[in-house]
C-alpha cells in the first residue's frame, strides 16, 4: 500500500457517494502488474453479475 484515503476516514459515507472518484480506499504498488491481465474490466463485471 501506498497511500490511505484519510478523507474517508473523516467521511466514511464518502465510499457510497463519491466510490468511483474521492471515495477510494488506498493505493497499491503491484510487484507484477502483469497479475492483473487475467481480471474482469467493468463491462465484463456487470455481465457476469446480470447473469445471477
Amino acid at each position: 500500500m501506498v497511500e490511505g484515503n484519510s478523507a474517508v476516514a473523516d467521511d466514511p459515507a464518502l465510499v457510497n457517494r463519491d466510490p468511483e472518484g474521492e471515495g477510494w480506499f488506498f493505493k497499491l504498488k503491484l510487484d507484477n502488474p502483469g497479475e492483473v491481465d487475467g481480471l474482469m474490466d467493468e463491462g465484463s463485471y456487470r455481465d457476469w453479475v446480470a447473469t445471477l
